[in-house]
């Protein structure tokens, strides 16, 4: 992990200074790399939390855009993002922080960030520290001809009682321990993914034990309502009641099935990606939009929980490597294998996602769509008697 930090003192308050370091339009007056706001965060500030941005660097001849979400936001003293596309990174995130001085303001930047592939670190490191440091002093000048201005409150969401959240995601893990341990012993194909279900919930647990998210409540509430959509449709399939079945886990379980009975390891694996389909474009849009329109909705925007959403993502990917590694050999195309033998998993990841199905960019699609349906259920809501 490469890590710099960037001092710089500025001659002007905290106030003054945020509005420089947070809003796209003021940076680029100062930024080596342009910046762009592609939406918004929670509340319509540039600088407010879930909001995205894109950078673009000049970097050994070429140039190279990359996109990041703000994930903490203490106006003004505090920022903090988090890049999640367009970079070899395994982790990329920042944090700006604005001390109040006799003398103006202390600006202390930090980056920590680590590339998947061998070298890029320390080249990397060479060049950003550079930039971010004639960046930095140009504020110095830029802080003198700026307008005043007032800095946003952050809503402060509600305080939640986090016992029951958990103790009710702990069960639904139990459940699906269960369900994917009756599948195996009963030889069903339908076993991969209802194992997988479960190597998903336990990491999305163990990142709320680490503190990884910054609304564990939301998190806690999200996995029952994912579990509720897979569950209620395998139950009716199970049941024979196809018709109550949505045609996208129709899919998948009719493919898993029939690569069982005939054997097929591929046709099976068919039905594994047809099942990750159906989750990412059905119900994980309904879920999003249904944990917020009924417990958020009142106190914060969908986009506010944009940056634990991304977080996520990588508890897909590596819960699917970990359900990979205790496949049989035939389940897995000899170069994907041979990909995973010898190079970092992200780049076996994105062959798999270019080949088959790409997950990171569905899901991008899927939060997206999630937010038409919350603002659709909560006028529904509102409206309701």
């Amino acid at each position: 992990m490469e890590r710099l930090r960037i001092e710089q003192l500025i001659p002007a308050s905290p106030a003054a200074v945020w509005p420089l370091i947070s809003d796209p339009a003021r940076m680029n007056r100062w930024s080596k790399a342009p910046i762009r706001l592609l939406d918004p965060g929670d509340g319509g500030g540039p600088g407010d939390v879930g909001a995205l941005r894109r950078i673009e660097v000049h970097a050994l001849g070429r140039k190279v855009s990359f996109d990041e979400v703000i994930v903490a936001s203490e106006p003004p003293h505090r920022l903090g993002y988090r890049v999640f596309r367009g970079l070899p990174v395994r982790v990329h995130r920042g944090e700006i922080q604005l001390h109040e001085l006799r003398r103006g303001t202390q600006l202390v930047w930090d980056v920590e960030f680590e590339f998947y592939l061998p070298g890029l670190g320390r080249v990397a490191r060479a060049i950003l520290e550079r930039q971010l440091a004639d960046s930095v002093a140009a504020i110095v000048q830029e802080v003198r001809h700026d307008e005043p201005v007032r800095p946003s409150t952050p809503r402060a969401l509600p305080r939640f009682d986090l016992g029951p959240l958990r103790e009710r995601a702990s069960s639904v893990l139990d459940e699906q321990r269960a369900l994917a341990d009756a599948l195996q012993h009963g030889e069903d194909p339908k076993y991969w993914f209802a194992r997988v279900y479960q190597y998903v919930t336990e990491a999305q647990l163990s990142l709320c034990d680490k503190g990884a998210v910054a609304h564990v409540d939301w998190v806690l509430a999200l996995i029952p309502e994912f579990h509720r959509y897979y569950a209620g449709n395998l139950e009716h399939w199970v049941d024979g009641d196809v018709a109550a079945v949505e045609r996208p886990w129709q899919r998948a379980f009719r493919r898993m099935e029939i690569g069982g009975a005939r054997h097929d390891a591929m046709t099976t694996a068919e039905g594994l990606l047809l099942a990750v389909e159906a989750h990412i474009e059905e119900d994980l849009p309904r879920a999003l939009a249904e944990v917020w329109a009924r417990r958020y909705r009142q106190h914060a925007s969908f986009v506010r929980f944009r940056g634990d959403y991304l977080s996520m993502g990588e508890v897909f990917l590596r819960a699917a490597d970990r359900l990979i590694a205790e496949m049989p050999r035939r389940f897995v195309p000899s170069y994907i294998r041979a990909a995973r033998a010898l190079l970092p998993a992200e780049i076996p990841d994105a062959i798999v996602h270019a080949r088959f199905y790409d997950v990171p960019g569905r899901r991008l699609l899927a939060f997206e769509r999630g937010r038409r349906f919350a603002e659709t259920l909560a006028r529904a809501l509102d409206h309701s008697p």
